[in-house]
């Protein structure tokens, strides 16, 4: 086979391209353009079209024509011509030729988007500080909400409430968070507008919001409202049931023991269980409604108020 039409040949090949394929785009007959692959020089209509069907050719598989045609000259016994250096055509099917002279230099930190090119690890990067920021911060809330009501005494519960808030707002700032909504308190009646209360649809229910200063050994001389169910003296057991209407610091015990210490989030529900003692203690009461043996309590106390209540199996 001649050099020429290997070369051609190969290069459609590689390109995974048919003789019609190359014959729509070239605009070039394919019994040319298997001539040209086949050495068969004297099957094109003249040498003129023989120059110019192989360097079309050429230039549409990413060939260098003029190699080419100087191999082609020299084959017919034609003088080659001193030409100067051609400059390639370049289009967007032209790959790119690697220089012999400079070394290889693979782009392996890079990556090519539609916008241009990125660091490999940006996204990774950016999910990583995004991360170390939330860290800082919840590690900064939690800080705060140990030591500041130590610091402060009671006063301290309103400056933890307001970090959590600020802490909450960051957060979802950076992580396009959408805030949890509050549960929607019903309107008051005319009696209960009256008697200063209020009612809550919890878990489908309508439930009374009611004073629970009743049980709250830091209340002195807090008068206890009558809208407030009554527990039996003697409980066999204390089975107590919080759900967390807006967001607050919270720490429950459990016969002396913690079982939970933190920040509890609207629409959090939690039960425990108590043979002897159960204590709550909160920086936003009127975020924490109560039921203790399936007696519904209501809200411990005000909003940003920091409420104390013990509740024991023998009242």
């Amino acid at each position: 086979m001649d050099e020429i039409g290997h070369i051609l040949r190969e290069a459609r090949e590689n390109r995974g391209l048919t003789l019609e394929d190359a014959q729509a785009h070239t605009r070039i007959n394919a019994r040319y353009l298997t001539a040209l692959e086949n050495g068969q020089y004297s099957a094109l209509p003249t040498p003129v079209h023989a120059r110019g069907f192989l360097r079309n050719y050429a230039r549409f598989l990413g060939l260098d024509p003029q190699p080419l045609l100087d191999r082609y000259l020299t084959g017919q016994g034609q003088d080659v011509p001193l030409t100067p250096p051609s400059v390639q055509e370049i289009t967007p099917e032209t790959p790119l030729a690697e220089r012999q002279d400079q070394p290889f230099f693979d782009p392996v930190n890079m990556e090519v988007s539609g916008k241009g090119f990125s660091a490999a690890g940006g996204s990774s990067g950016s999910m990583l500080q995004i991360v170390i920021i939330v860290a800082l911060v919840v590690a900064l809330a939690l800080i705060a909400n140990r030591f500041i009501p130590i610091l402060f005494g009671n006063d301290g519960s309103n400056a933890v409430q307001e970090i959590s808030s600020a802490v909450q707002d960051v957060v979802a700032d950076i992580t396009n968070a959408t805030p949890t909504p509050t549960p929607t308190t019903a309107p008051p009646s005319e009696d209960e507008e009256a008697a200063g209360g209020s009612t809550i649809v919890l878990d489908g229910t309508e439930q009374p919001i009611v004073d629970t200063s009743r049980n709250n050994p830091g209340a002195a001389g807090a008068t206890p409202t009558p809208t407030r169910p009554p527990l039996p003296a003697t409980l066999d057991e204390i089975r107590l049931k919080v759900d967390i209407l807006e967001r607050t610091w919270m720490e429950v015990t459990i016969d002396g023991s913690v079982v939970f210490s933190g920040i509890a989030k609207t629409n959090d529900a939690f039960e425990w269980t108590a043979q002897n003692e159960a204590k709550i203690v909160t920086g936003n009461a009127v975020g924490v409604f109560v039921t203790i043996n399936d007696v519904a309590l209501g809200r411990l106390g005000g909003r940003g108020e920091r409420y104390e209540e013990v509740w024991r199996t023998t009242q």
